[in-house]
């Protein structure tokens, strides 16, 4: 059966999303919100929960170079538990360190590096290109 998978990359002012499935393990760029975190939530997520009937979500966790949380841990962790609450559905965190480079690489004709590294995230969980430290 068939699995569609929920990226998202979120940024300071913007978030990227991706949809990936199970059975080619590959996922595409979605698009952006265009939404601070500091305002997004999860209802921003509708459409796109309700159109790909998603069953799982992986959301990009940034964190600094030398491992220790990044300023943005405790609000993505938030949309996280808000998702799931919403949804129902399990959440998984990923850790998103140099997905926009990889994004380059593996999306090269796609505009929107936030939505090509949720790509890259999702993809990883999947295990298409190797795997994405879960964190």
């Amino acid at each position: 059966m068939v699995q569609w998978i929920l990226g998202i990359d979120v940024g300071t002012r913007k978030t990227g999303t991706a949809v990936g499935q199970s059975i080619t393990g590959q996922a595409r760029p979605l698009g952006r919100l265009q939404v601070p975190i500091a305002e997004l939530r999860s209802d921003h997520f509708d459409q796109i929960i309700g159109a790909w009937r998603i069953d799982r979500v992986v959301i990009g966790l940034p964190q600094l170079a030398d491992g220790t949380p990044h300023p943005l841990d405790v609000s993505v962790r938030h949309l996280g538990k808000a998702l799931a609450a919403r949804y129902g559905l399990p959440v998984h965190y990923v850790a998103e360190t140099l997905t926009s480079h990889e994004a380059l690489l593996r999306f090269p004709g796609c505009h929107d590096k936030d939505s090509a590294a949720a790509a890259v995230m999702v993809e990883d969980f999947l295990g298409e290109h190797g795997t994405r430290k879960m964190v």
